[in-house]
């Protein structure tokens, strides 16, 4: 699905200022670290939903950005700037469990959960499911550095979600 994967899972950040743990594992080595990641996953979803693109691409890395040839915040709104078909106004955004995640690639180190989109009554269709790879930003944040579509088949274990930020 290629730049639709990043327009199912939009935007904001949190701060989380002293919740990095300075172990190399991308700030995922305490209970806040993976409590402000969720929040900052669940956050990005619900934008996406909203459709607020400016506040989805701000809550990716720049690096991510850059992958789709968006130099700049402005870019990557015009980027993710077609409109969705259907009305997601009262879908349902869950989020599962946070692991750790090595470094991958192009990917750094960082926190890796599930993201499920429950489609509502407005709109028919299946739940979307998501494996975010969220890693620190700047300031005390977390950042979306990758996101990768998830089978219905896929189990909401943490190891599915590795294996998927591991596959692209």
């Amino acid at each position: 699905m290629g730049r639709a994967t990043g327009m199912l899972v939009p935007a904001v950040t949190l701060s989380l200022a002293g919740c990095d743990s300075g172990d190399g594992t991308g700030g995922g080595g305490n209970k806040e670290s993976a409590a402000a990641a969720i929040e900052a996953a669940r956050a990005y979803q619900q934008a996406s939903m909203d459709q607020d693109r400016k506040a989805a691409c701000e809550a990716r890395t720049e690096r991510l950005r850059r992958s789709w040839g968006a130099d700049t915040i402005a870019e990557c709104v015009e980027i993710t700037g077609t409109s969705r078909l259907q009305n997601h106004s009262d879908a349902q955004v869950s989020t599962g469990e946070a692991v750790e995640i090595e470094a991958f690639g192009p990917h750094p180190a960082g926190i890796g959960l599930r993201v499920t989109v429950e489609p509502g009554t407005a709109a028919r269709g299946m739940s979307i499911n998501t494996a975010l790879r969220l890693v620190p930003g700047g300031r005390g944040t977390w950042l979306v550095d990758q996101a990768v579509n998830l089978a219905e088949t896929e189990s909401p274990d943490g190891e599915d979600v590795r294996a998927a930020l591991r596959r692209k």
